[in-house]
């Protein structure tokens, strides 16, 4: 491991190693010092996004607030939320003055729900991700040198279809199985390359990994038996969980982070909730322009202590979560964050008014599926399109109609349809609510 971390450092000229073992110190200290570290890293955050940040200036000044006014993390709400319209509108404002193009990093999101968005990363940030990242699959047993495969989508032209991406994946054991055209013929391969790689761990995005474990499951391939699986890039259902801990026969440990704020949460092995990464982020839930109070469903808000760059302060993530009001039984002190969905799962009225979806999954759990989709075609038309396993009958569709009914009967006729397969978009990701209807908020 230390030699591997090492390795990582002269090759990519970071201090993943220096990063690492400040984080694993700093996972066991009390609950105070943490919120002590996060206010040092706030306050020179603040500081450096009003002198060096056009945006930060401005929206700061305009609303009063100077950085030397921020003394208490509550003081967090008097400072606006950074919404993604703010990124897409001028971008060029939101990009530090006093960094050289050498300190930087250019990102794009993936662009599964909109225009992709282009911002920039600090070149010193990144191994602080890099090691919030190792630190949560370390909590499932992952150390650096053991084999892993990567289930996940890749276009041509992206940046880990690269040679020094690839020499990567060879010096960190990593096989890649690329879903991008995701079929019969390709699963079949996937399941030949699992059985003779035989990883010690499976990484994958959520989606893609459960219709790999779904196919695993049908086909009888038994032999595959990593130590873990983690997931990420989209809400882990029930059924997702089960059918991959089935077919790998280990536990599933889920990510929770976004190409913006990479690496904010991650699921120990007492699986009460995620772990926030503290140390690099602050996690907010605001309930109707309030804090939200603990175990209270609202908006996640995120800002990123090391984000420099293009500075995320208070970024409006687009998801619903809740802080947990419990500490975990593995004694560590970091916050426990519990994800639930996005933002944009919600269907449009004629008026222009929105009817949000909570627990709508918690219909399809138990039944012979493989995975579901619900599309609003127009205002009075929803199509539930489904792909079913063995064994799924017309009682199975009576069922969701009744059930979706009672949640969604005063918005428009619903329908069934049985489909071969479902659309992913970026990542291995698949919008498992979805309306056509656009509006400024789409």
């Amino acid at each position: 491991m230390r030699f591997l971390s090492s390795a990582y450092d002269k090759f990519t000229e970071r201090s993943l190693s220096y990063c690492r073992n400040i984080l694993e110190r700093t996972q066991w200290i009390e609950k105070e010092e943490l919120e002590k570290l996060q206010m040092r890293k706030l306050k020179a955050l603040l500081r450096h996004a009003y002198e060096n940040v056009p945006y930060y200036h401005r929206i700061l000044r305009n609303n009063g607030f100077r950085p030397t006014d921020f003394n208490r993390l509550e003081d967090m709400q008097k400072i606006p939320i950074l919404k993604r319209s703010s990124l897409r509108l001028k971008p060029e404002e939101l990009l530090t003055q006093n960094l050289g193009k050498g300190q930087l990093v250019a990102c794009a999101t993936s662009g599964t729900t909109a225009t992709p968005l282009r911002f920039y990363l600090r070149k010193a940030e990144i191994p602080w991700h890099v090691a919030a990242e190792l630190r949560g699959y370390g909590w499932g047993g992952y150390r650096p040198g053991d084999k892993y495969v990567h289930v996940r989508r890749v276009r041509p032209g992206d940046v880990l279809t690269r040679p020094l991406q690839r020499l990567n994946r060879l010096v960190l054991r990593c096989k890649l199985l690329n879903t991008l055209n995701l079929s019969e013929k390709t699963l079949g391969s996937f399941s030949l390359t699992l059985q003779k790689f035989k990883p010690d761990y499976v990484l994958g995005a959520a989606g893609s990994t459960n219709i790999l474990a779904t196919f695993l499951l049908q086909n009888g391939t038994r032999r595959i038996r990593p130590r873990g699986v983690f997931t990420y890039g989209q809400q882990l259902l029930p059924h997702y969980r089960r059918a991959i801990e089935k077919a790998f026969n280990c536990r599933v440990y889920d990510c929770y982070g976004s190409t913006e704020v990479p690496q904010i949460a991650s699921q120990c092995g007492s699986h009460k909730g995620h772990h926030v990464a503290d140390e690099n982020v602050l996690v907010e839930i605001e309930k109707d322009g309030e804090a939200a109070a603990p175990g209270e469903e609202g908006k996640v808000l995120i800002t990123s202590l090391n984000g420099y760059a293009t500075p995320f302060i208070r970024y409006d993530i687009g998801d619903t979560g809740r802080i947990l009001r419990d500490e975990c039984s593995c004694g560590r002190k970091l916050s426990l964050f519990s994800p639930i969905g996005r933002e944009y799962e919600y269907f449009v009225h004629s008026d222009g008014t929105f009817t949000f979806f909570r627990d709508v999954q918690t219909v399809f759990e138990d039944l012979p599926i493989k995975d579901f989709q619900i599309v609003q075609q127009r205002y009075d038309e929803i199509l539930i399109k489904i792909v079913p396993k063995q064994g799924y009958k017309q009682v199975h569709t009576d069922f969701i109609l009744k059930n979706i009914n009672l949640r969604i009967a005063e918005i428009a006729n619903v329908r069934v349809e049985l489909v071969d397969s479902l659309a992913f978009t970026g990542f291995g990701k698949l919008r498992h609510f979805f309306s056509k209807i656009q509006t400024k908020y789409t």
